[in-house]
């Protein structure tokens, strides 16, 4: 069963990016502008940028889903309003109506392997299923990112290990020359 579900969901998420030009044409423009970082740090705190374009006062109430597709396991995460990547289908905001020009950010701390993930931004009806492609309200948002891997050591770590390093060559040279002997007491 698992397989399955698994299977269903990659193949979902090949034909969403497939079929996203052609969503992107026949939708209309999103009534927020999506930005979508290029790289990623593993363990820092990452984040998208979701700022409105124009306000309305008949503006239809939407969710807005922020799903993960990684590269390597064909598992997708959708974001949750926590920060929290969740197996189950998740709005980040519900019942979203842009009716201000204030800036949201969806963040969360970048947990995944080095390598690339793909993110999808999608705006559906708001209570409504985002793998339903005739529930998307607006033209879907899609992003390639590049993930880095975490920093081994900061400059703290360097500075400390190169003076436990000169302290030891110190110590060993005292060893090697010789320190001068104390006369023995009789």
């Amino acid at each position: 069963m698992r397989r399955f579900v698994t299977l269903m969901l990659t193949l979902s998420a090949a034909a969403t990016m497939l079929t996203t030009p052609a969503l992107a044409s026949t939708l209309p423009e999103a009534p927020v502008r999506v930005a979508i970082p290029g790289t990623l740090h593993e363990g820092r705190d990452a984040a998208i940028t979701l700022e409105p374009r124009h306000a309305g006062r008949d503006a239809v109430p939407f969710d807005v889903y922020v799903i993960r597709i990684p590269s390597r396991q064909p598992v997708l995460s959708y974001l949750s309003s926590t920060g929290i990547w969740t197996p189950e289908p998740t709005p980040w905001q519900r019942d979203r109506v842009v009716t201000a020009a204030t800036a949201q950010l969806a963040t969360w701390r970048e947990k995944g392997s080095a390598g690339f993930v793909t993110l999808l931004v999608v705006f559906v009806r708001a209570g409504a299923n985002p793998s339903e492609r005739s529930e998307w309200l607006f033209q879907p948002v899609l992003g390639r990112v590049s993930v880095r891997p975490a920093a081994t050591a900061g400059a703290g770590a360097v500075i400390f290990a190169g003076a436990l390093g000169l302290a030891t060559v110190a110590m060993g040279a005292l060893v090697v020359l010789g320190l001068p002997r104390r006369p023995e007491k009789r």
